[in-house]
């Protein structure tokens, strides 16, 4: 890449917690009461080139979040347990001064379909400095109460019910103002920078509760089988968009977007857990999971959308086969192994994002063409799920002494592969990421009290992407997130 904005990427984390456990009969009484913080301060070049397209993007931000747990766990009779209990959670998400600029070559990416609308989009000191600062602020609450119980209906076995009823609410004030470029009274030139950047100001409040919960049944007949099978039904809260909306066709916010619908999942698992012989241990599960009005998070190509905005597709599926196993000989190796198969897609997605490579593609609509900015997405790869996914590792260790202290050397590996996977919430032809496999690798020393060991990740110093995105403006970049390569180290760890 190549940039002509100084980049800077100040951040400051943290936070404090409190835990109290206090036995009660045959139970215990729990509270947690924590704060953490998050303020973000960059500046970024986002074309990434060395054109002054879009020269800058300042998204500073303070994150503050305060949550309060109260539950007790214990034995209600001799076959019934349980675990009670309250949830709070305040966030508080602000925006102050958020700024994103182009410069005098960003003419070179507007879309239009006028030739004299693009011809103008190049006057001197139209686009340059022009940008939009932002002011921002998110305020959520969220508050549950929720149950479960384990009752041994019959002898080995056991049915386990839980519920959880929950309420979510959110006030969100967004006010986005535009600054700088040329300063003209000519409505064509005003008309051509509005469809660049336009002020966008909403406020709304939401609110929705829940009531979800899960049913477990499981029977272990022997203590080296246990066969299980849930059914459970989950939430996603409400969300809403503070990034910038989306623009229409007549260049208005599209305020549909503003507030993203609640995501409800039903699942359904089927499970096994087995001991078939000495030190051995296999699983194997089965799932399948239904989502209702998916939220992902989708690219736009227009700018003032900043890093996409969150979106419903109507329906999701997931459904997969997981196997995994440990063996372990005496104290001296340990073996795992697990293989996954995932298939995960959009069942209904009809109004998804254009992919980058089609933004532009042009339909005829009632006898005109006409540049559609979505398209159905049914039937497409949900991202970031690979079909296959392998890992394994052995350790080999022995019993010695360091410094007069009892333990145990070892020598241990692990390598991991996954498949191809979609990188991109609407099917791109481009953003796959290709598979990959890693090899890591540990040796050291470890006893009761502290270990010792030198590490290496990545040994093979593989390169490959995590993530392949399109970037925003709409300049035709894809960016990607580089894997880690080679890493090393070593690691002391002391218990007391």
């Amino acid at each position: 890449m190549n940039t002509n904005t100084p980049w800077r990427h100040n951040q400051s984390i943290g936070g404090i917690s409190l835990n109290v456990d206090y036995k009660i009969g045959g139970g215990t009484l729990t509270s947690t009461t924590a704060w953490r913080f998050w303020n973000w301060d960059p500046t970024n070049d986002r074309d990434f080139s060395e054109l002054a397209a879009l020269t800058k993007s300042q998204g500073n931000s303070r994150h503050d979040q305060y949550s309060q747990e109260i539950r007790y766990a214990g034995n209600i009779t001799e076959k019934l347990s349980g675990v009670v209990g309250v949830f709070l959670l305040g966030q508080n998400l602000q925006g102050l001064g958020q700024t994103e600029e182009v410069g005098k070559d960003q003419w070179r990416f507007v879309q239009t379909a006028n030739t004299g609308a693009q011809a103008l989009y190049s006057t001197p000191g139209l686009l340059d400095g022009f940008g939009i600062r932002t002011n921002s602020t998110i305020k959520s609450l969220s508050a549950a109460v929720f149950g479960q119980v384990d009752w041994e209906v019959l002898k080995n076995l056991h049915v386990l019910p839980g519920l959880r009823f929950t309420y979510d609410k959110k006030d969100v004030d967004y006010d986005r103002n535009t600054y700088g470029g040329l300063q003209t009274t000519d409505a064509a030139l005003l008309a051509l920078k509005a469809a660049v950047y336009a002020n966008q100001q909403f406020t709304t409040n939401v609110d929705n509760n829940n009531l979800s919960g899960n049913i477990t049944v499981s029977y272990r007949p022997t203590p080296k089988l246990n066969a299980y099978a849930t059914f459970s039904t989950a939430y996603k809260p409400v969300g809403v968009n503070v990034g910038g909306l989306p623009t229409t066709s007549n260049g208005q916010a599209d305020l549909s977007v503003a507030v993203v619908k609640p995501e409800y999942v039903e699942h359904y698992e089927l499970g096994l857990k087995t001991k078939p012989f000495k030190g051995a241990i296999l699983n194997v599960t089965a799932f399948n999971t239904d989502i209702k009005d998916y939220q992902t998070n989708v690219q736009s190509p227009q700018l003032g959308v900043n890093r996409g905005y969150l979106a419903n597709a109507e329906k999701v599926n997931v459904k997969g086969l997981e196997i995994d196993g440990t063996y372990q000989l005496e104290r001296f190796l340990t073996l795992n192994a697990a293989l996954a198969y995932l298939d995960g897609k959009y069942v209904t997605f009809t109004n998804a994002p254009l992919p980058l490579e089609e933004t532009g593609h042009t339909e005829i609509i009632n006898g005109v063409a006409t540049q559609v900015a979505f398209k159905d997405a049914s039937g497409g790869r949900l991202p970031g799920i690979s079909k296959w996914n392998v890992s394994g590792g052995a350790e080999f260790s022995t019993p010695g002494n360091l410094a007069t202290k009892p333990g145990r050397y070892f020598i241990a590996g692990d390598a991991s592969y996954r498949s191809t996977y979609s990188s991109n919430p609407t099917p791109s032809s481009v953003l796959n990421v290709q598979g990959y496999s890693l090899l890591n690798a540990r040796l050291g020393f470890k006893s009761d009290k502290f270990s010792i060991f030198v590490w290496s990740r990545n040994i093979a110093n593989k390169n490959y992407y995590e993530q392949l995105q399109a970037a925003a403006g709409n300049s035709g970049l894809y960016a990607g997130v580089l894997g880690d390569p080679r890493t090393y180290g070593a690691t002391f760890r002391y218990s007391f």
